[in-house]
């Protein structure tokens, strides 16, 4: 590194550290005047022209699943507003992509969050967005009628003190412009901090948590977490994509893509791994059991498609692949889908094997029964609602692989039985859709 580089890399380091630092001063001191504050009431602004998504992206296609799912359903309730996803990752995309968009995507993240809570300080401590960048969101805030969360797991201690921060400050600053704020279904908790960052946690937990109009939690362990800091505003909720039926792509796309259909054999079997499961299991055991299960799947005369459900998991279906290079009855996707596409494969599947939450959701979805290695209480919990928890597999244990192979013999047999199981189970998870009970006009 050159001399002058490594002055540009210091200067940055200091930059980005000032900032954090200057937010959690700033947070700080709403804190501290929100809890003089207290007893006072608080006019919130419903009637502004934006509403705001905080927490989507569209890498990951579980967030672009909800993200996708949010913006069609509002846009259906509300034509007349504009409809922006606040997105660090996803304003930095080409700009041609983001125009395919119907929905209008700005910066978001502890820069942008700064800017708004003390602009004074905005000059000093930041630099990636444009002076215009800044003012378009603050544009947007100031005229926002909802500001809704679909972050997929973000406030727990297994997340990290910081996320849980960059969290609470999305609560922090609808709280200081006067937005109604929507926590939608996602998993949260535990909150099992350090001692140093409960301290420092805990009084913004305890403060901005009766904030939103609504929380809700998809497990119930994510209603025991929060019992202690608010009751009244949480209800236990599924996923949103499992409570509405396909999109509108109008609402979606201001030019619908030419989406290429894939054709699967009739006997197919979709595999979905997750990084996040290899990352707290030994890489060769999950290899292994993924060998062992396509070769029982092979012997029973099915076709299997490897697909990914996030972006960084290709390396990984394309390890799975060559361990049957020569078979062509084991077929690798390296496309990467958006959600439609991918539900339109995952539809044609008799069953999966996947680690992906959404890609089990999207399974659901469709009727398509589902053998989960899951790395969280979330799969557990999902997979019991829907009447399959004998298909369920901890990821962060041992799997016996002989259990597994023949949860795959018993799902080859009982696929139809187990689909009619779980359609009539979603049947009921869409009688009162979440978006109906809150936005009914």
């Amino acid at each position: 590194m050159s001399v002058p580089e490594m002055v540009s890399h210091m200067c940055s380091a200091y930059r980005k550290q000032a900032r954090n630092v200057s937010l959690i001063t700033s947070v700080e001191s709403r804190l501290l005047s929100d809890l003089v504050l207290a007893d006072q009431g608080q006019e919130l602004n419903e009637d502004g022209d934006s509403i705001a998504i905080v927490g989507g992206e569209l890498f990951n296609k579980g967030a672009q699943a909800m993200t996708f799912t949010v913006v069609d359903q509002m846009t259906k309730r509300y034509p007349e507003k504009d409809v922006y996803l606040l997105s660090g990752r996803d304003y930095e995309r080409d700009q041609n992509e983001k125009d395919q968009y119907a929905f209008d995507i700005l910066p978001w993240g502890p820069e942008v969050q700064l800017s708004l809570l003390s602009p004074e300080l905005n000059p000093v401590n930041t630099k990636s967005y444009s002076k215009r960048a800044h003012e378009a969101v603050r544009s947007v805030v100031t005229d926002c009628s909802m500001l809704i969360d679909i972050n997929g797991f973000a406030l727990s201690s297994q997340m990290g003190a910081k996320t849980s921060f960059t969290y609470l400050t999305n609560i922090v600053l609808a709280k200081e412009y006067d937005v109604p704020m929507y926590v939608f279904p996602q998993s949260i908790g535990p909150f099992e901090y350090s001692t140093e960052m409960k301290l420092f946690l805990n009084p913004l937990i305890q403060t901005y948590l009766t904030f939103p109009q609504i929380v809700c939690p998809r497990e119930q362990a994510g209603v025991e977490a929060l019992a202690p800091y608010t009751q009244s505003n949480v209800q236990r909720e599924f996923d949103i994509v499992l409570q509405t039926e396909d999109y509108d792509l109008d609402n979606i796309y201001i030019s619908k893509p030419d989406f290429e259909r894939k054709d699967l054999k009739s006997d197919a079997v979709g595999i979905v791994p997750n990084s996040k499961v290899f990352d707290r299991a030994d890489d060769e055991e999950i290899y292994s059991l993924y060998e062992e299960a396509i070769g029982e799947l092979l012997d029973t005369g099915r076709s299997i498609y490897i697909f990914r459900h996030s972006i960084g998991d290709l390396d990984i279906c394309r390890n799975i692949k060559d361990r049957f290079d020569e078979m062509d009855d084991v077929r690798l996707f390296e496309d990467d889908f958006d959600a439609p596409e991918l539900e339109q494969v995952i539809d044609q599947c008799d069953f999966l094997i996947a680690s992906r939450y959404h890609s089990i959701v999207h399974a659901y979805k469709h009727g398509v029964p589902v053998i989960a290695i899951g790395w969280a209480v979330k799969y557990e919990e999902l997979l019991d609602e829907f009447g399959q928890s004998e298909y369920f597999y901890e990821g962060r244990d041992r799997i016996d692989t002989d259990a597994f192979v023949d949860s795959i013999g018993q799902m080859s047999e009982k696929w139809e039985h187990e689909s009619e199981s779980v359609q009539e189970k979603l049947k009921m998870v869409r009688r009162n859709d979440l978006f109906s009970q809150l936005f009914e006009n």
